[in-house]
């Protein structure tokens, strides 16, 4: 499984330009033709600000602090139709149906996930970098279970001075991408599970296969 982790995955250098683009605007409505407000329409253009946030509240990376971007069964082509998966229902279904009933395997999951937290914790290189785009990978088999960090392409060192928490909202400047608090409520919501769910209570969007 591959979780997008933060409340904001662009660097604030990509949403710099201010001017409205018709081309985003498309883009938007094509998700959802109720998204643009009145002076969006009129104009028919969006910033790049709007239609990144706006992307980013299609799914849980607002709210949750993080996103499931994939996963891969054994035996199965990747599963990566999770756009829409955004509610805490679909994420724990999500979830539960990748670790199935493995009480096991999601015990050693918590474990690794708080050595990560508590290493990130104590970590001046990550009170001083803005982690943009990165992801947990998390793979289990039979007997072990695994889960990394990975991409680190738009990870950028802050201004001096700037001590980042990983947890504040975002507002452009102050660096914050929220990693932290998607971790937290990734934890929390592993924590929860109980019984594994029907491939078919993910998300009403997603077309999840799974061959037994």
């Amino acid at each position: 499984m591959d979780i997008k982790m933060g409340t904001r995955t662009f660097l604030e250098s990509e949403v710099k330009n201010s001017s409205a683009r018709q081309d985003l605007y498309l883009k938007m409505i094509a998700v959802d033709p109720e998204a643009p407000n009145a002076e969006e329409r009129k104009l028919q253009a969006v910033t790049k600000l709007r239609y990144m946030q706006f992307r980013e509240e299609q799914s849980s990376t607002c709210s949750h602090g993080f996103r499931i971007e994939a996963m891969k069964f054994r035996g199965s082509p990747p599963v990566t139709d999770l756009k829409t998966v955004k509610s805490d229902e679909e994420v724990n279904n999500t979830l539960a149906l990748f670790l199935g009933d493995r009480h096991d395997i999601k015990q050693r999951l918590v474990v690794r996930l708080n050595e990560i937290r508590s290493k990130l914790d104590r970590s001046h290189y990550f009170k001083t970098h803005e982690i943009v785009g990165s992801s947990i990978l998390i793979i289990y088999d039979d007997t072990k279970i695994g889960a990394w960090l990975i991409d680190f392409a738009k990870t950028r060192q802050v201004p001096e001075n700037t001590v980042l928490t990983h947890r504040r909202p975002w507002v452009p400047g102050n660096h914050e991408e929220g990693f932290l608090f998607g971790l937290d409520h990734l934890i929390e919501a592993t924590e929860n599970l109980h019984t594994p769910v029907s491939k078919d209570s993910v998300a009403p969007s997603s077309s999840i296969k799974v061959e037994t």
